[in-house]
């Protein structure tokens, strides 16, 4: 030991600085306040307030943890727990290293904000979160078929109602054409129409008020469309 409050205990052992404690065989601490325990575990100079335990261990970041056989921490309050751990992000704790990684087995569930997740928390979490996207994915789409069956509905009764007026014009037409060639001071004429399967049936009234003015009524039905015209005419 190198200052009166350290301890080192083993061959080649060195505890540097006060409050240190090396134990164990090439057990080194070279910062303030650490403790290495175990054959060659090892503390950098500017880890102070470090621990490194097992055969190999080392620290090189202040206020960092090392147990296992080989562990290392090399960040600032890095914790490094098992053989072959490294853990080299600030505050954080590590279970293995890349490529040789290990679970984390028996997590209680967490009950706040900052606790760990289990794997049957986050499976029920997703579970409950599929379920209510399921839900809502399912009212969309009820919603959605009663709106396509309302549109449809609807270009339905207007397809209905397009032939309707067809079949009506095509009835107009047909009672006109039917009294065109009578030359009598009184017409009456009727017509039917169709179209798409929908019919109409058309009837219309002139009356010849002298030989050169006519005044003329008419109208046409075809369901629960209805349509009426009148109109007159003069020649000189």
């Amino acid at each position: 030991a190198n200052h009166v409050t350290g301890t080192a205990i083993g061959g080649s052992a060195y505890a540097h600085g006060p409050n240190d404690t090396a134990i164990g065989s090439n057990a080194r601490v070279d910062a303030d306040g650490s403790t290495a325990v175990g054959a060659n575990t090892q503390i950098a100079a500017v880890a102070t307030n470090a621990v490194a335990m097992g055969e190999g261990a080392q620290v090189s970041a202040a206020s960092g943890t090392a147990i296992g056989q080989g562990a290392r921490a090399s960040a600032q309050g890095a914790v490094a727990l098992g053989q072959g751990s490294v853990a080299d992000r600030a505050n954080t704790v590590s279970v293995g290293s890349v490529g040789g990684e290990r679970q984390v087995a028996n997590v209680a569930a967490g009950t706040r904000a900052t606790d760990a997740v289990n794997k049957g928390q986050l499976d029920n979490g997703v579970a409950a979160a599929n379920s209510y996207t399921d839900s809502r994915y399912n009212a969309m789409a009820d919603s959605f078929e009663t709106y396509q069956g309302d549109i449809e509905d609807r270009l339905r009764r207007q397809n209905r109602r397009l032939d309707r007026q067809g079949a009506m014009s095509s009835a107009m037409l047909n009672m006109a054409a039917s009294v065109g060639g009578i030359a009598t001071q009184n017409r009456v004429g009727a017509g039917v129409g169709f179209q798409n399967g929908e019919s109409a049936l058309s009837v219309g009234y002139q009356r010849a008020i002298s030989p050169r003015a006519t005044l003329t009524v008419g109208g046409a039905l075809s369901g629960d469309d209805r349509s009426i015209g009148m109109g007159a005419g003069f020649g000189w």
